[in-house]
């Protein structure tokens, strides 16, 4: 990716995603970030909640992570201040769903900006954008490519291709190492358990956010599992094809 990230955050998963991404091999696209702790702003004239001390840098694409729900009124301010050309903002929690979402949504677009609210943020796959597809190329949906032995159906090696924007993917990945999945059910059990040890995804009854992510997860490893079994290598070990 060669596009300028700006980081706007807030809470555990803000703060979590922020971190992640600020020790990867985006960190020197990383222009700005700030936590939004704005908990409202007027409807009327929303630019005179904003914070003096934020830094305004130009960037490409501005990340929006767990802030608050009457602060939104200041992402296409600041989406306009910047230069940003797109907007990644995930729903994490339905408590942080932004108030007037689809008036923020139009605002952007009239202004350019194309804007996307991937739900949870590991659903992200690719994108139309240019710039939402190149971050999503590296951070998204859990892939993994792995060596396993296919007689004794204990995984060998795990490599992760694209990691989950918050890192549960590449935390997990080493534990594998040394595990059987000749029982599935028991292994997608346990890789479930290692997930939701690592998210701070909302998790209710209601919209299971955090459970969907862990779906996400356990899911990849399987479609890896299933091309190192029937790879045509020979020998007793086998890797899947990225």
């Amino acid at each position: 990716m060669e596009g300028r990230i700006y980081i706007l955050y807030h809470g555990s998963f803000g703060e979590l995603v922020t971190e992640h991404l600020a020790t990867s091999e985006f960190a020197d696209l990383i222009v700005g970030f700030y936590d939004l702790k704005v908990a409202s702003v007027s409807l009327d004239e929303p630019e005179k909640d904003m914070p003096d001390d934020i830094p305004l840098t130009e960037c490409d694409l501005l990340l929006v992570l767990g802030i608050l729900p009457k602060a939104g009124d200041l992402v296409p301010i600041i989406a306009a201040k910047t230069g940003a050309k797109a907007v990644i903002w995930p729903i994490e929690d339905p408590n942080l769903i932004p108030e007037g979402r689809y008036s923020i949504e139009e605002e952007l677009k009239k202004n350019g900006v194309h804007v996307e609210f991937p739900e949870p943020f590991c659903i992200l796959e690719g994108s139309k954008n240019e710039l939402v597809d190149s971050f999503a190329a590296v951070f998204g949906k859990p892939r993994f490519e792995v060596k396993v032995n296919k007689k004794k159906k204990i995984i060998e090696v795990v490599k992760v291709i694209r990691d989950t924007p918050c890192g549960s993917a590449s935390k997990i990945a080493p534990r594998l190492s040394g595990m059987s999945y000749n029982d599935l059910k028991s292994f997608e059990d346990q890789v479930r358990q290692m997930h939701d040890n690592e998210c701070v995804a909302y998790m209710g009854p209601d919209r299971p956010i955090m459970q969907q992510a862990g779906v996400l997860l356990s899911d990849a490893l399987k479609e890896a599992l299933h091309k190192a079994d029937n790879s045509y290598e020979s020998g007793n070990t086998g890797s899947g094809q990225g």
